[in-house]
């Protein structure tokens, strides 16, 4: 037998139990986020009229009806238990791979998400204008999603996603352009 098949190799299971330090980071934010909503929802708070069948939302409504009139739905139902038990299994699974792989564990990563070389591109010409531009598409997008949501109880509205998402996303994209590598001159 070659050593290729004696390694361990825990298969597409693992890549999810065990996940990457950059999945580790989409774990915690897509858990923490779905906390967020699912307190809200409880509370009422997440739209002006409805209450939100997470059940439903999730299967497309095959289980039970997405949404329900916010009047006569009842605060907590199992659906809201499942979706809480399963954001709160991410962020747990993110937390631990993070503590695993990340030098400084937990508080590193803390730290490291205000002590970075991105936010210093705000107010400075540290990185280069696609890095201060990258900064202040996250920091509108981030902010536009949570100022607006808050003073409208718009959490579940598709037209301010579509504005945060692609503010994050040009953010996202211009801060990775801006560590890339200078390319070859003669390419072009």
């Amino acid at each position: 037998m070659s050593s290729e098949e004696n390694a361990e190799s825990g298969g597409m299971a693992d890549i999810f139990i065990k996940p990457s330090v950059t999945l580790s980071k989409w774990y915690i934010a897509i858990g923490t986020w779905g906390l967020v909503l699912a307190i809200l929802n409880m509370m009422g708070q997440i739209h002006p009229t409805y209450r939100v069948s997470w059940g439903g939302l999730l299967t497309f409504e095959a289980l039970a009806d997405a949404f329900g009139n916010k009047d006569g739905a009842p605060a907590f139902v199992v659906g809201d238990f499942i979706f809480i038990a399963a954001c709160l299994a991410l962020v747990g699974l993110g937390l631990q791979s993070i503590n695993q792989n990340v030098d400084g564990g937990l508080a590193g990563f803390a730290r490291s998400l205000v002590l970075n070389d991105t936010w210093p591109a705000l107010v400075g010409s540290e990185g280069g204008l696609m890095r201060a531009i990258a900064a202040w598409c996250l920091l509108l997008g981030f902010g536009f999603y949570i100022g607006y949501s808050a003073l409208y109880m718009t959490w579940i509205d598709l037209g301010v996603y579509s504005v945060s998402i692609t503010l994050v996303a040009f953010g996202f994209a211009l801060n990775a352009a801006s560590r890339a590598p200078p390319g070859d001159d003669t390419v072009m």
